[in-house]
């Protein structure tokens, strides 16, 4: 690599670095739930220092610097572990970003730090044990027996959400949840493609240009997604709702009918007034939990639609007697066992309509399932 090769390359990696801060500083706390926000913030801060590293690494290679001994081991040390610091806030991002049960509680929320806490270990001791890697006289990087088995260890972040994507792809029945799974999904074969690509190159690594543009599609795709979310629960929210069921509507008919639900929490004020309202957001989380899950498993729409009420739509199968009540008690099935171990229960009312006009204008559907529901709440005596 010649030296205006090379410091076309740093300029490039200052480009990435510029833009990674203006990502930083524009990303407000409300474009996605705080786990998701918070891992994809430690994604950026660790890319920005590898951006650094990297550069400072590259030019000492091809000695447009030199540095001392012990600072270019700190430097190829420190490059090495936010490797494998990227694929872990990735990782965690992806457990938020999916929502894996098994990966959030109980063992499973420790057994995901393994790989890193291997990885940074090996790394580490590799300044007496040279089995990552060493630096020869010159001062060049040289890779160590363990460098190969690190990078695999860092690599199974990948792997695990390349797994899962690819199923959830197939199994999701919402097109919302495909296309989240299928964006992530990309990502990972992207960061993969420039791994081996980076394999071959001896004296520079192209490895930050995949990790930034995974981040650039990232932060896209949490801007438009923002647009019709709900920062709070991260589902749908009250505008795509309306956009979405009044397309659906469009196509009902008495042979195609859709159950179009209003539901909200019972005692969601009560909830607030004793316990606070950080305590009444994590009662209205679990609830999007709850309605996700349903949803998921029905291949039907869900939307927060304000405060503690909930829009949700369903569409049987047609060879199938549809019972509309059963959307209900799944759904309150899955938030009594979320609640279990809370100082309130949780419950929901909900209304339905069977919509078959199309029409009826959806605010006529809505105002029909909000009235079902105010006549359960009024007969099982729950204020709203």
């Amino acid at each position: 690599m010649n030296n205006d090769v090379l410091i076309a390359f740093s300029i490039f990696q200052l480009i990435f670095f510029l833009l990674d801060l203006y990502i930083l500083t524009n990303t407000g706390r409300n474009i996605a739930r705080k786990g998701e926000y918070t891992w994809f913030y430690v994604l950026i801060a660790i890319h920005m220092a590898y951006l650094l590293l990297n550069t400072l690494w590259t030019m000492s290679e091809y000695a447009l610097v030199k540095f001392p001994r012990g600072v270019m081991l700190v430097i190829c040390t420190v490059s090495l572990w936010t490797v494998t610091g990227c694929a872990t806030a990735f990782f965690m991002f992806a457990v938020e970003k999916l929502n894996i049960q098994l990966l959030q509680s109980g063992a499973g929320k420790w057994l995901r730090w393994l790989p890193a806490a291997f990885s940074t270990l090996i790394i580490v001791s590799t300044a007496w044990t040279e089995q990552v890697f060493y630096l020869d006289e010159k001062g060049s990087f040289i890779h160590g027996p363990m460098y190969l088995p690190m990078m695999v260890s860092a690599s199974l972040y990948l792997l695990i959400i390349a797994a899962v994507t690819c199923v959830n792809i197939f199994r999701k029945k919402t097109r919302f949840l495909r296309k989240s799974n299928a964006t992530l999904f990309i990502s990972v074969l992207i960061i993969i493609a420039f791994v081996v690509i980076d394999s071959f190159l001896a004296k520079a690594s192209i490895l930050p240009a995949a990790i930034f543009s995974v981040i650039v599609g990232i932060f896209i795709a949490m801007q438009v997604a923002n647009i019709n979310s709900d920062a709070l629960t991260g589902m749908n929210n009250r505008r795509k709702a309306e956009d979405h069921l009044s397309d659906l509507i469009k196509n009902v008919s008495g042979k195609k009918p859709i159950y179009l639900y209003m539901g909200d929490l019972n005692d969601f004020k009560k909830i607030n007034d004793t316990y606070g309202h950080a305590i009444g957001d994590e009662a209205l989380i679990l609830c999007s939990r709850a309605l996700k899950q349903t949803i998921d498993r029905y291949g039907g729409f869900a939307a927060r639609y304000g405060g503690d009420e909930f829009l949700l739509s369903w569409q049987p199968d047609k060879d199938a007697e549809p019972d509309p009540d059963a959307l209900t008690r799944d759904v309150n099935a899955f938030l009594q066992e979320l609640s279990n171990d809370k100082p309130y229960k949780l419950a929901m009312t909900m209304g339905n309509v069977c919509c078959t006009d199309p029409k009826e204008p959806l605010i006529s559907y809505i105002r029909q399932a909000d009235s079902m529901l105010y006549q359960r709440k009024r007969a099982a005596d729950i204020g709203r």
